[in-house]
């Protein structure tokens, strides 16, 4: 028996969070999230956000389990107090959407306050840095640690399941732990990359060149962000299989 599969009264609720279509009024939640996230046993939820939304935050991360902070849009400048950025980079920015800043913000919030479990991917990782004060930089080759860094591997073509450049990660580190391993081999789908991170994080991987790739929060039962598109790959179930391990002991704790 699948030890990931429970029953589906059973599912620990994850809640991912989505990106707009600027052409139309639509959400929408790649398919790839949801069935990694159903496949390592969670019940994935999508989580609309618009002009109220973020107010709603603490009650949001009260009813959910887990929340998983997908990839998409970048940062914008204006965002998290303005202060997402270093200064000194002038790179232009991609599409920002700031309502989903706004709401992702202050579910992150929520999320730490009342120790929900949550992974975060590519922005996902991304907003974890900024949210908890940390910094960016617009583009990976301008990093303070970068050796020759270039979007030529960060900022890969089609397809975009295939591995292109290698991750070394920390011991004892909670990713080494889940995945088993020291080195693994990622896809790349980002310009922006962390700079400084916050008090109490921990860079626990990075590439080649010294970029970051993933970020760790001791301090909270499971806080975890990977830089790099694991529900594209397929390969990676056990950092799922670890968000939804987390949520479902949340959701006993809590009589669910």
């Amino acid at each position: 028996m699948d030890t990931h599969t429970p029953p589906a009264q059973n599912r620990p609720l994850i809640g991912l969070c989505g990106r707009t279509d600027p052409t139309c009024e639509y959400l929408l939640y790649f398919r790839s999230y949801a069935q990694r996230v159903f496949e390592a046993g969670g019940l994935p939820v999508g989580l609309p956000y618009h002009e109220t939304a973020a107010a709603c935050a603490p009650e949001i991360a009260e009813r959910f389990d887990g929340v998983l902070f997908t990839g998409g849009a970048d940062i914008d400048t204006a965002s998290f107090g303005g202060n997402a950025y270093d200064d000194r980079t002038h790179h232009a920015l991609g599409q920002t959407m700031p309502l989903r800043d706004e709401f992702e913000g202050a579910l992150l919030q929520a999320c730490w306050d009342q120790d929900v479990p949550c992974l975060g991917v590519c922005r996902g990782v991304q907003v974890m840095n900024v949210g908890r004060g940390g910094t960016l930089v617009r583009d990976v080759s301008e990093q303070l640690w970068s050796h020759g860094a270039t979007l030529d591997v960060h900022l890969q073509p089609e397809p975009f399941e295939t591995p292109v450049h290698q991750v070394y990660i920390e011991p004892n580190s909670r990713l080494a732990q889940i995945l088993g391993a020291l080195e693994t081999s990622v896809n790349s789908l980002h310009h922006l990359a962390i700079s400084t991170v916050p008090e109490g994080a921990h860079v626990t991987a990075r590439a080649d060149d010294g970029t970051p790739e993933a970020l760790e929060f001791p301090d909270r039962t499971f806080f975890l962000g990977v830089q790099w598109h694991p529900e594209i790959m397929g390969t990676q179930p056990q950092l799922f299989e670890a968000l939804v391990d987390a949520a479902n002991q949340r959701r006993i704790a809590k009589g669910r």
